[in-house]
């Protein structure tokens, strides 16, 4: 295994003092949580080749005058492309759950070095618990989201450390709710400016891999025959694909960055000085370049 300094993730930071650690985290960790996710890649292929080729829809409704270009679907094509929505849904899921995970035993770490499988290992041990969490923040976030739109963003920002705070602190799920409140509070609008940045960011990184997929789609609707083959769109999908998949660990360890940060704040000592100082009879903290 490659060895590094290790970087200290507790500390109480303001908005540009998270915003440079994540970018030092993720510049660090970027490759080793990616190897350990590219298990996931087959996932997606198989979820790439379940989606119906939308750009020969698209193609067909020039050259036949089709009104809708899903009159064709069949039942067993909707059932194919939800089996490929769930696929991606799942491999997603799994990404999330490893970047937390990965996070969680690096701060426990002696050198900032981690073991991919027992990442794998842990994310395993949390996934069926986090899975009925997940699907209870969904409940709330929709429910919010549809009352007025502001509600569903309040909802989200308050609950959305649920998952660290369940990881990495072997709460229940709802004290891992009731953390991401007590996280957030007094936090509200950092975290939410903070979360926004990332937002920003990982869509413009997503419209990259998103460029194989427009290209097809527009020069389908334009009768151009070739991108309009099972090929091109299995391609152009795959690369949504995986680059969505690679991208989402920027907004997960950034955010995961910030839950530190906060926790920090809350219980005001650097959890991981601790932990390296135990049979160490120095109580002074190193210094922690921010």
């Amino acid at each position: 295994m490659e060895t590094h300094e290790k970087i200290r993730l507790n500390g109480n930071r303001d908005f540009s003092g998270n915003f440079d650690m994540a970018i030092k985290f993720i510049k660090q960790n970027f490759g080793p949580i990616a190897r350990g996710l590219s298990y996931l890649i087959p996932l997606l292929l198989i979820a790439a080749f379940c989606i119906p080729n939308l750009f020969s829809m698209y193609y067909q409704m020039g050259t036949h005058g089709l009104n809708n270009p899903y009159e064709d679907f069949t039942v067993s094509s909707f059932l194919m492309a939800a089996i490929g929505y769930i696929l991606l849904w799942l491999a997603m899921f799994a990404m999330i759950l490893f970047t937390i995970s990965y996070m969680s035993m690096y701060v426990k770490s002696d050198d900032g070095v981690v073991d991919n499988i027992q990442v794998w290992k842990k994310t395993a041990k949390v996934a069926l618990p986090a899975f009925g969490a997940s699907i209870l923040f969904g409940l709330a976030f929709t429910i919010g989201f549809v009352l007025c739109i502001i509600p569903g963003i309040i909802v989200m920002v308050y609950l959305g450390f649920y998952l660290y705070a369940y990881i990495n602190e072997d709460l229940g799920i709802m004290d891992s709710f009731q953390r991401s409140i007590e996280l957030v509070r007094n936090n509200f609008w950092i975290t939410l400016g903070y979360g926004l940045v990332f937002v920003i960011i990982l869509s413009l990184i997503g419209s990259v891999f998103a460029i194989p997929y427009y290209i097809g789609l527009i020069a389908s609707t334009f009768q151009v025959k070739f991108f309009a083959n099972d090929f091109f769109f299995i391609l152009s999908i795959m690369i949504l694909f995986v680059g969505s998949l690679f991208s989402y660990i920027i907004m997960y360890t950034a955010m995961g960055v910030m839950y530190y940060s906060h926790r920090n704040k809350i219980e005001g000592n650097d959890l991981e000085f601790e932990i390296d100082s135990i049979g160490n009879h120095n109580d002074t903290p190193p210094s922690i370049p921010y």
